[in-house]
């Protein structure tokens, strides 16, 4: 029961620091953004990993591609799966179980897919620190922590790094963003799993309509008919949340190959 309080929270917060009213009457995202998420980490060919998270049979493609590659990537894949198959059970807790025709498509997709499958873990570990509005740090702590973020690949790392360097003070804040802003630490925390996703999907090759990521996205914020993963983050974030989420993408992908 804690946990599905905290796990309650959470989604809250979420939906509080992405949601925008009359999202629906936002317009495609340009071709410079689609081709700005386009590089990403090594892609995955496709093959396993793409039936896993598009094919048909969810149990029997899963159960494949554990049997057939590395335990690092087995939990990576999983990871993204158990994401998925959360879903209907969270959309409960949140209590909007009520019928939404942006949402319900993407949602009675994933409970087709995950039906053969046990209900995931409703506990998810989240960084439990308060991470204050400014923290002095020396130097070398804040070089250490942009060089732990340089090197993190893994989703768990990604973010596990990034609200470390947030937390130092080291991230290059007014190089990362062109207006000057300075991010929040809910802002900080939302918007690097909405980078996050984008990564993993250009990575595994997920980033379409029918992929277990999408669906995701738009069974919890609502999209339109035949959304990818840029168009419903386009959608579901507020347009000042949606620039900030390109521009940590851009940065992150410039900082780590710089190294």
């Amino acid at each position: 029961m804690r946990y599905a309080i905290a796990l309650l929270l959470l989604s809250a917060l979420l939906w509080i620091v992405l949601a925008e009213p009359h999202a629906t009457l936002r317009s495609a995202p340009s071709a410079a953004v689609a081709a700005n998420l386009t590089a990403s980490a090594p892609i995955v060919p496709q093959g396993r990993a793409f039936a896993v998270l598009h094919g048909p049979d969810l149990l029997s493609a899963l159960s494949q591609f554990e049997a057939q590659t590395s335990p690092r990537e087995r939990i990576r894949i999983r990871v993204e799966v158990d994401a998925a198959c959360r879903v209907p059970e969270l959309l409960k807790l949140d209590g909007r179980s009520e019928p939404d025709p942006r949402r319900d498509p993407a949602l009675q997709e994933l409970l087709r897919r995950c039906a053969r499958l046990p209900v995931p873990s409703m506990y998810v570990p989240a960084n439990e620190t308060q991470l204050p509005f400014e923290q002095i740090e020396d130097a070398d702590t804040r070089s250490s922590a942009l060089m732990q973020l340089r090197q993190a690949q893994t989703s768990d790392e990604l973010a596990a790094a990034w609200l470390n360097a947030y937390e130092r003070g080291a991230l290059p804040q007014e190089q990362i963003f062109a207006d000057g802003r300075r991010l929040l630490s809910e802002e900080a925390q939302a918007l690097i799993y909405v980078v996050i996703d984008w990564r993993e999907c250009v990575r595994l090759n997920a980033c379409g309509s029918d992929s277990l990521i999408t669906l995701r996205v738009c069974a919890l914020h609502g999209c339109t008919a035949g959304s990818d993963l840029r168009s419903a983050w386009h959608q579901a974030l507020a347009p000042r949340d949606f620039d900030a989420a390109l521009a940590i993408y851009d940065w992150l992908l410039r900082w780590q190959r710089s190294g």
